[in-house]
């Protein structure tokens, strides 16, 4: 089996090609892997070249459609061949996935999906996912090469950021994350605001200081060591924009 990858900004689309069975749902299952790391978790897979699918590739998408919720986006099935969508069918994973005659509905749906998040008063901005990297060998060797963590975004303004880092994903205790990020130490930023832009920011952070969460999670709090100046007045705007919208909302309302 092939596995084409088409990257869009929020979302994701594998065309899969050939006949998917046992032996290649490690395949799919390391390029899922590998964009839910960069925080895409909204997928589509394109199953119309599909010519044959087994009970543990049926298995498999069922995983990705766990993975993908439990980060916040979704999974959905498109334009399945005529042997992919009579097993599904037969099997009842449509009652579990959603499944389009058109990539172009599997890929609104999405979208829809994305906006609700978006604009809802469930979506701050502490759910984004924020992509760390590191400026320098030692500590690209302290995780075993280099490589891109994913984090998760707690506050930004135009002056700092704070996020929250699980590092026992990387089997890490808490001390061992703390030496990561030590104070004064950089690292390179990319994240989204979705809210305010489709974009992605981009910034080297200097750590302020850092904090323990829970067993695992710590807690990262940075200045910008370098960043824009059209970026740093996009994040003060978003920020005075929330206070405002914060003091408008009514007592014990939920607030984004």
């Amino acid at each position: 089996m092939k596995i084409d990858k088409s990257l869009h900004d929020e979302y994701a689309i594998l065309t899969l090609k050939g006949e998917f069975d046992t032996f290649y749902v490690p395949s799919l299952q390391e390029e899922v892997d590998g964009l839910l790391d960069r925080g895409i978790t909204h997928l589509v897979l394109n199953m119309r070249l599909v010519k044959f699918v087994n009970s543990t590739a049926l298995g498999g998408i069922i995983k990705i459609h766990k993975l993908c919720k439990a980060e916040g986006g979704a999974l959905v099935v498109a334009k399945p061949s005529s042997f992919v969508r009579d097993v599904i069918g037969k099997v009842g994973i449509d009652q579990l996935v959603p499944v389009f005659g058109e990539e172009e509905e599997a890929v609104k749906h999405l979208i829809k999906d994305l906006n609700s998040k978006e604009f809802s008063k469930d979506a701050p901005v502490n759910q984004e996912k924020i992509l760390i990297a590191f400026p320098d060998e030692t500590r690209n060797q302290q995780i075993g090469g280099k490589r891109t963590l994913v984090g998760t975004m707690c506050n930004v303004d135009g002056n700092r950021l704070q996020f929250q880092w699980d590092a026992g994903k990387l089997s890490m205790t808490q001390d061992q994350a703390k030496q990561l990020f030590f104070n004064g130490s950089e690292a390179y930023l990319k994240f989204q605001v979705k809210m305010f832009k489709k974009g992605y920011f981009e910034v080297l952070g200097k750590v302020e200081a850092v904090e323990s969460v829970d067993d695992d999670s710590i807690k990262v709090s940075c200045s910008y060591a370098s960043i824009t100046e059209g970026d740093q007045t996009a994040l003060t705007q978003f920020a005075d924009d929330m206070a405002f919208l914060k003091r408008q909302l009514p007592k014990g309302e939920k607030e984004a």
